[in-house]
Formats: structure tokens, sequence, C-alpha cells
């Protein structure tokens, strides 16, 4: 063993030693700790920062497609757009029935002191609520593609921006 060799085993412990005398002073510990913290919360962020904005990148919406687009994918034994109208009419129209009899279930729970029985007709209201808004948003992507079939079909953040969305929404289209 060389004289070097020595003096860095001598050095090395002697630092772990001081390293850990450290931990004796009060308080130490918690700001160690919340050094620590925050290096990994600096970091583990950043990384999320650059997963973003690589997501971002690719999001330029390739899934985006126009309604012409959209017909011509469509397989030769797919169902024509007016079934698919009926379809999600009928459906829209079931389900807002649905959450009528629902919400009745609340107004009985809440006026019988159930709470439990509040909460369960609240969430499948909800539920129900959420089959009405993806089949009415089916209609107007069907609708607004007709209307313009080299736009891209909007998502629910432009049905939502249309004037009259939540009318649209709750209209159980009886007479149509």
């Amino acid at each position: 063993m060389s004289k070097t060799e020595s003096t860095e085993k001598k050095s090395s412990a002697a630092r772990r030693i001081a390293r850990s005398s450290l931990y004796l002073i009060p308080g130490y510990p918690l700001v160690k700790a919340a050094t620590s913290m925050k290096d990994t919360v600096a970091t583990g962020l950043q990384t999320i920062t650059d997963q973003n904005r690589e997501l971002a990148a690719q999001r330029r919406n390739p899934r985006s497609r126009t309604f012409n687009e959209a017909l011509a994918m469509r397989s030769p034994e797919a169902m024509p757009l007016e079934a698919i109208e009926r379809l999600c009419t009928r459906k829209k129209q079931f389900f807002m029935a649905v959450a009528f009899v629902s919400a009745s279930f609340i107004f009985g729970s809440a006026i019988g002191h159930n709470y439990f029985g509040t909460l369960i007709g609240l969430l499948f209201t909800f539920f129900c609520l959420m089959f009405v808004l993806k089949f009415e948003h089916q209609l107007w992507q069907i609708e607004t593609g007709r209307a313009a079939p080299d736009k891209p079909l909007g998502g629910y953040r432009q049905f939502f921006a249309q004037p009259g969305a939540f009318r649209r929404l709750f209209d159980p289209r009886l007479f149509s």
C-alpha cells in the first residue's frame, strides 16, 4: 500500500465523520432535506417542461381531419351518415331521459336527507350528461362538416365556442 492511498483513506474517513457530524446540528437535517427536495423538484420540473415542449411540437394535430378526409377513410360497408345521425339522436334522447330520472332521484334523496343517494344520483347524472355531450358533439361535427367539408372537424373546445352550445346540448331534438 502506497503512502497516497493511506492518506486518501484517512482524508475520506475524516470527510465522512465531518459530514455526519453536521447532522448533529439542530435543524441541519431539515435544511439538507429541503435542499435535496428543491433540487429534485427542479430537475423533475425541467424534465416535465422538456417533455411538454416535445409533445407540443409533435401535436400539430396529426389526427385532425377534414370532413372529406373522414368520409374518404370510411369503409364501404360503413353505416350511412343519416343512420349515424338517427342513432346519435336516439342515444342522446335516451341518456337525456335517464339523466332526468336520475335528477328526480337526486331531488327525492335530498328531500329525504339521503346524502349517499344524492351523491350516487349526482355521479350518475354527470355520467349520463357526458354521453349526451358525446352524441351531440358527433351530431355537430356531421352538421358542420357538411356545411364546410374542407375545414378540419372541430373538437369540444370549438363546440363550446359556438353561440348557443348549451341550448343545443340540452335540445332533445324531438321534432327534427
